[in-house]
């Protein structure tokens, strides 16, 4: 247990997003108890790198140790919907990773499970949204700032998001690719700052570099390098986004907004604003400097604070502060209070965020513009055997 009554934590992966949460939670004052790895040979490594107590490769070892009371899912998202869904069967809290899922037939699942233990926490860790760029463009914009809304323009930069060998992160249907693991922080980022969902989307998702000089033969890569896509907001503003992770070097992010009266800047981490006046210069309204030493306390090796998007590290920061917070009201590592942690997003919002990505890639594929539906009930596997069962059951009564 960790200080102050807070949950012991259960850690669910051992790549980059896990060795931050790791550092980030316990700066904080969580205790980290238990960490599972993919191979039992992966979570030994980084549990004896970081001091973990316990390690496995078995995913209910983590779920069923006594000292657990939240699970941090940050893994491969095909295992998301079974480690969610059994946690909470079994009166755990859990922050889930982006993606939700593979699908949103999965991110219904999941949905479905948190509505059913709606005592336990069930957020998702789009940590943009805590990033004070953000958060202070939200309340501008809520504040009518810039008037009615009409544009919102997204540019993303980075390298390639791939490791030296043959995994999930090459797959798209793993769950890998730019759409995927940088997409849905940014459809889940305008949905929150604008107030406005899409209603309807039209993409093309690439993928360029189909082999590396590490991965090659007969493995192909199927994950995407390169998208873009428009989306149509419920209430009449358009956004369009481009993703390249054909930039070596320095992660790269640009969020324009444009309304009637100005526009809304964020470079980075840095807000500014300009109004439509011609004697109007922009101004800057948040910096990151102002943050700067933040992540040197959390001891992150160099190469993880190389690999790390700052934008993503410092809104974790604060998204693990308000978790904190909301623990410690209430005194009770079983019990959670809603006000601190209102802005994270919930299973519902990464249900709508994989429903979007989603209708991206069927777009891509088929040309048009596609709508967004979100499911309200799981589907059938098998109509034809559901309609037969119901044929017989019928027969019986007549």
């Amino acid at each position: 247990m960790g200080k102050g009554g807070l949950p012991g934590i259960g850690i669910f992966g051992t790549g980059t997003i896990a060795h931050i949460l790791i550092s980030v939670l316990r700066n904080e004052g969580f205790v980290i108890e238990a960490l599972w790895g993919r191979t039992k040979e992966k979570a030994s490594e980084m549990a004896i790198s970081l001091s973990v107590p316990f390690y496995t490769n078995r995913v209910d070892d983590v779920l069923l140790h006594a000292n657990v009371d939240l699970v941090a899912i940050c893994c491969d998202p095909g295992l998301h919907l079974q480690i969610a869904v059994k946690a909470l069967g079994i009166g755990k809290h859990v922050i889930c990773d982006n993606p939700s899922s593979v699908s949103h037939t999965d991110a219904f699942k999941m949905v479905s499970s948190a509505r059913y233990y709606p005592a336990l926490l069930s957020k998702m860790s789009h940590a943009l949204r805590f990033l004070p760029a953000f958060s202070t463009m939200k309340r501008m914009i809520d504040e009518s700032y810039l008037g009615e809304v009409y544009v919102c323009e997204v540019r993303v930069h980075c390298g390639s998001l791939l490791r030296h060998k043959y995994d999930w992160l090459c797959d798209e249907t793993m769950g890998g690719g730019l759409l995927n693991l940088v997409g849905g922080h940014v459809v889940d980022v305008i949905s929150y700052v604008t107030g406005q969902r899409p209603v309807k989307v039209h993409g093309m998702v690439q993928t360029f570099v189909k082999q590396t000089s590490d991965i090659k033969g007969i493995r192909q890569i199927t994950s995407d390098d390169f998208c873009t896509f428009q989306m149509k907001l419920d209430r009449g503003a358009l956004a369009t986004v481009t993703l390249s992770a054909h930039h070596p070097g320095k992660f790269t992010q640009e969020m324009i907004v444009i309304g009637a009266n100005g526009r809304l800047v964020i470079n980075g981490t840095d807000l500014y604003s300009v109004k439509n006046h011609p004697n109007k210069k922009e101004e800057l309204i948040t910096t990151s400097n102002t943050y700067a030493a933040e992540e040197n306390k959390l001891g992150l090796p160099q190469w993880i604070l190389a690999k790390a998007p700052n934008p993503l590290l410092k809104g974790m920061i604060r998204f693990v502060a308000c978790l904190k917070e909301s623990f410690e009201k209430l005194e009770d590592r079983r019990n959670w209070a809603e006000e601190p942690i209102a802005a994270a997003a919930t299973f519902e919002d990464g249900l709508y965020t994989q429903t979007v990505l989603d209708a991206i890639r069927k777009s891509s594929d088929t040309g048009h513009w596609e709508d967004i539906v979100i499911m309200t009930e799981e589907p059938d596997p098998d109509p034809f055997l559901t309609a037969a069962l119901r044929r017989s059951t019928l027969s019986l009564y007549t």
